[in-house]
């Protein structure tokens, strides 16, 4: 029964990384509309489906009281703040022909997160994770030097993402109430903007089909989410997260080359390469680290029960 489930965990898990991945294909038919009004519509629709959600998922409310404590506030406010830039990015790349730069920022993260965690946790890289950082930091340099304009929307998703990771650490909360906090908090910035641009905006027009787009960027935002909370309850490897979430940017990857047809010169080709090496060398040394630590645990549960 437990394999089962676990099985039933994998499936759901890489589901929700593959429509994530596929999202650029949705967001194409939003390429006339403004990233800050998709942004702010995204927001606006999220926070009542995000409360479905969890009743749904049976997941504990616990965001008005989270809001109400100052500490936990501040938190909220800074993971807000990388989010929001996360998703305002992630949205202006992928509605200007720029998904190929967005998936670079994706297979980028890991680099940020290991720089984050030498300069701001004092962690020590083992030789494996030197030699990864040094293929991404290559890859990145060759990157602002060769291309026609410096990669500052891959800079900008990475740094954000990375930072996002770090300040979600120093709040005990799951990923359902964290992400329904912050959207609550997005909530006056996104009316802000709405009642300033009043009947300015593509939902006013309502040009084709773009008021039904703009309604069913909440629900897409939901889907995959709602994906990954129901399939990581239920999976037994949780190490395997770690190669699934790259899922994501190889899928936009093939989409901007083979759909999307965006240029992959030479320089865009070297520079993938080299991070791409990167990111395997990081992807063995997180597989290796993983059954290190369960061949420890299996040994303690041997040694536990002899004693």
């Amino acid at each position: 029964m437990q394999h089962n489930q676990g099985q039933g965990g994998l499936f759901w898990t890489t589901a929700s990384f593959i429509v994530w991945g596929l999202m650029p294909l949705f967001y194409q038919h939003l390429k006339g509309v403004e990233a800050m009004e998709i942004f702010a519509f995204r927001v606006l629709w999220s926070v009542p489906l995000m409360a479905l959600l969890l009743w749904v998922t049976v997941t504990p409310a616990r965001v008005f009281r989270l809001l109400l404590e100052p500490k936990t506030f501040f938190w909220l406010f800074l993971s807000t703040a990388c989010i929001s830039t996360s998703w305002y990015l992630n949205t202006w790349g992928v509605t200007h022909g720029q998904v190929l730069m967005v998936s670079l920022a994706f297979f980028l993260i890991p680099l940020i997160n290991i720089l984050i965690g030498v300069f701001y946790l004092k962690e020590k890289l083992n030789g494996l994770q030197k030699l990864a950082m040094g293929f991404c930091l290559i890859g990145f340099a060759y990157a602002c030097l060769s291309l026609d304009a410096f990669p500052w929307l891959t800079i900008g998703i990475a740094l954000a993402f990375g930072s996002y990771g770090l300040i979600k650490k120093q709040v005990k909360i799951d990923t359902l109430n964290g992400l329904t906090a912050e959207a609550i908090l997005m909530v006056p910035f996104a009316l802000f903007y709405l009642i300033g641009m009043a009947e300015n905006t593509s939902y006013a027009t309502d040009e084709g089909n773009t008021r039904l787009l703009l309604m069913l960027t909440a629900p897409m935002t939901i889907l995959p989410l709602g994906l990954f909370a129901f399939g990581v309850k239920r999976m037994k490897n949780l190490s395997s997260i770690a190669v699934l979430q790259y899922l994501e940017p190889t899928l936009y990857f093939l989409l901007a080359v083979f759909v999307f047809k965006e240029a992959v010169d030479s320089d865009r080709l070297i520079t993938f390469s080299l991070v791409w090496v990167g990111f395997i060398l990081f992807t063995l040394d997180s597989l290796r680290r993983t059954r290190h630590l369960r061949r420890q645990r299996r040994e303690g549960e041997v040694l536990a029960a002899a004693g």
